[in-house]
């Protein structure tokens, strides 16, 4: 009997996985908001040499970052896979890692996969998997399965064992990216902190032996201190209580505001129930990761060393963590199987709506992309992305489209990140100043008047045009496009607005002609 429920256990932890990497499947590339320029910086990463075009204006020198993950995958795969595929697998194998790791830790401090982790499982398509942070994603999802791991080896195996683990894989997730470390130490610092006050240790002796259970994962601080002295001058701060408020109402954030919505509030439902049930018990271990978790959170400020949204990255872990920490073990098993029976009915709307929102947004992105055919190879190309004035809800989709022309039309874009020490791409392109990097592409409408980013206009009336010989515009476009005498338009199939940049000569004689 006991041999049968085991075999049934593993083939339910077999099915969720499957399920949670539905999205993924159903679509060519995960449309998901910076994947666009990341694939940008795959290219010049892995085939500038064959790309003439491209090699008198970005470099790639690999250094030893925290913030490698998918790049070196890409690294590995492409030769096989091709690059768009390669960069497929990666996304896919991340959301593998992610799904297994909640559903382990689940097994490893409850003995069996509770329903609450399974409510769980949807916050792997969180707001941050769905911006495109990759790097960040296959780290936090690498550090949810050696967290699994390095629970059971401590109850199964030498002292040393779980050491190990550590030593090994905690560089190999800070190379990932630093939060998937950090969140590891987190995880397993509170394991160790909750073990400890079980056993009423001393404060003292409580810290010695939290030391001494996670001393492994202090390696990576060598290499992190020598890569953040050439972060000097990266930007930090712009912490906001109103923002913080925020992210915590938004860690499903896919593309119904009503549907994540509603979605978030069965998750709290379920938490508010478990809590105030009679029945409910929290493992001590996850209980502490979460709060820490969420103290980490409230102190960090938006923007550390140039990374945009620090602090938002952590909530759907943090509520993640939450729901891990909720035993069953007193429930009666009537109440436990009707559970299980909604929150695996959650669990699979879930799915289906973050795979109807990925359809969707794919076949946008293709509309989008067929402007590249009208776009020669070799071009330099301005993209410009106008925001809606609101923000909108969904996470946004074409802040990096302009990528996608140097993917396949080996065009010189602006929509590249390069930051001191983030990033190995350096990007030589002078005469086009502030416009040859990330965020120069992002607009507003001319009758917004909010500070994030400027309006189209004074972008189109400044962009260089020695720098530049064609500038396309998509997004949110106003119904009367403004007009300059050395921007014509070009006829295309796809979205937006594509100008070629007439020389001063010509655009003056075509005027006069008129």
């Amino acid at each position: 009997m006991t041999a049968k429920r085991g075999r049934w256990s593993y083939i339910a932890f077999a099915v969720l996985v499957a399920i949670s990497l539905v999205p993924l499947l159903a679509v060519g590339l995960p449309p998901l908001s910076d994947l666009y320029g990341h694939l940008g910086r795959y290219v010049i990463q892995t085939d500038l040499a064959n790309r003439p075009e491209l090699a008198r204006y970005y470099a790639f020198e690999w250094k030893v970052i925290g913030n490698l993950g998918v790049d070196l995958l890409v690294e590995v795969l492409h030769s096989r896979l091709g690059l768009e595929g390669a960069v497929k697998a990666s996304v896919i194998a991340t959301q593998l890692l992610a799904a297994t790791g909640i559903l382990a830790i689940s097994r490893q401090v409850h003995g069996r996969i509770t329903p609450f982790a399974i409510l769980a499982l949807p916050l792997i398509y969180g707001f941050p998997f769905n911006f495109g942070f990759l790097n960040f994603s296959l780290a936090m999802a690498l550090a949810l399965v050696t967290f699994a791991a390095w629970l059971r080896l401590r109850q199964s195996a030498g002292r040393w064992w779980p050491h190990l683990l550590l030593a090994v894989a905690g560089p190999a997730i800070w190379l990932c990216h630093t939060y998937g470390w950090a969140f590891l130490g987190l995880m397993c610092g509170s394991a160790a902190l909750a073990d400890a006050i079980e056993r009423k240790d001393r404060l003292p002796t409580l810290v010695l032996r939290v030391l001494g259970e996670c001393w492994p994962l202090l390696f990576p601080l060598i290499p992190m201190l020598a890569w953040r002295a050439d972060t000097v001058g990266s930007k930090t701060g712009e912490w906001s209580l109103l923002l913080k408020a925020f992210w915590l109402a938004s860690p499903l954030r896919t593309g119904s505001i009503i549907l994540d919505g509603l979605s978030l509030q069965i998750m709290f439902i379920f938490g508010y129930w478990a809590l105030r049930s009679k029945w409910a018990r929290f493992d001590r271990r996850m209980a502490f990761a979460a709060i820490f978790c969420a103290l980490a959170f409230l102190i960090l400020p938006s923007r550390v060393f140039g990374s945009y949204f620090a602090d938002m990255r952590l909530v759907p872990y943090m509520y993640a963590l939450v729901l891990l920490s909720i035993s069953t073990e007193r429930f009666p098993v009537a109440t436990t199987r009707w559970m299980t029976v909604i929150t695996l009915a959650f669990f699979v709307a879930r799915s289906a709506i973050t795979t109807v929102t990925y359809v969707e947004r794919e076949k946008e992105m293709e509309q989008t992309l067929a402007t590249l055919n009208s776009i020669p190879v070799g071009a330099r190309l301005a993209t410009f992305a106008v925001q809606s004035c609101d923000g909108g809800w969904a996470p946004p989709l074409l802040w990096h489209v302009g990528s996608m022309a140097l993917v396949r039309r080996n065009a010189i874009v602006n929509d590249q990140w390069e930051f001191s020490g983030m990033n190995p791409l350096k990007i030589n392109n002078p005469a086009a100043g502030y416009f040859a990097r990330d965020p120069s592409q992002m607009a507003q409408p001319d009758h917004c008047r909010k500070p994030y980013y400027p309006q189209l206009t004074e972008v189109l009336r400044h962009v260089p045009r020695d720098a530049f010989s064609y500038v396309w515009v998509v997004g949110e476009l106003p119904v009367q496009m403004p007009e300059f005498a050395d921007l014509r338009r070009v006829p295309h199939r796809g979205a937006g607005m594509l100008y070629k940049v007439t020389p001063p000569s010509l655009s003056n004689s075509t005027t006069a002609a008129r």
